[in-house]
């Protein structure tokens, strides 16, 4: 069989055509790969509340008793992500909006959700068993909730701790409305004033249960 001899210049063209190949095939490859080898990850879902706090700061330590007469700190509830807020009975304003609104988050996340309601009074005169029932009822807050009271210096101290200002005027009682999300761990997560939106709420409760 004949040999096939290429002349030095049909080499050339040759070796052009090769290598023209060879980049339209590695760049091809490159094009499929690229996207996969440096495109960013998608950035981890964040938490949305009104203000976002230091993940290092741990929640005040309190201890108060609940309407059933039982002695509660947030400390027995760790591995659960809980929403305090500081309800009034009495009151007609906010607290019912807050109370249903986080009765309503208790009932979309279910009973199997690491999630509880601590309330911490600012009304102690007023929120007996009975009124604390009443208002739990009517506005959709079940089991899994606290609602902790004591005498007036021991909440005055959590108050404080909690930046919650609570003032008698003229027969009335006026208070910050906010709700601290803790993570399981113990740690103050996130701040929300007055009504946030539901939506916002339990967003971060599913975050901060999987984290």
């Amino acid at each position: 069989m004949a040999s096939l001899r290429l002349t030095q210049r049909q080499w050339r063209i040759y070796l052009t055509v090769w290598l023209v190949a060879l980049a339209a095939v590695t760049g091809t490859l490159v094009g499929v790969a690229a996207p996969r080898l440096f495109a960013k990850p998608p950035p981890p879902p964040s938490l949305s509340g009104g203000l976002i706090l230091n993940p290092s700061v741990s929640a005040p330590s309190f201890t108060l008793r609940d309407q059933q007469g039982a002695m509660i700190s947030p400390s027995q509830l760790r591995g659960r992500v809980v929403a305090l807020t500081f309800l009034d009975t009495q009151c007609l304003n906010l607290c019912p909006l807050q109370a249903s609104l986080l009765g309503t988050v208790q009932s979309d996340l279910g009973s199997g959700a690491h999630f509880s309601v601590v309330v911490v009074s600012v009304r102690p005169e007023a929120d007996t068993p009975a009124t604390i029932a009443t208002f739990a009822s009517a506005h959709g807050l079940k089991g899994g909730y606290y609602w902790l009271s004591g005498t007036r210096p021991e909440l005055s101290s959590v108050w404080d701790s909690y930046g919650v200002g609570v003032q008698v005027a003229n027969g009335d009682l006026a208070h910050s409305s906010i709700i601290y999300l803790i993570d399981r761990s113990g740690q103050e997560r996130v701040a929300f004033a007055d009504v946030p939106d539901v939506a916002s709420v339990e967003g971060d409760v599913r975050l901060l249960e999987a984290g």
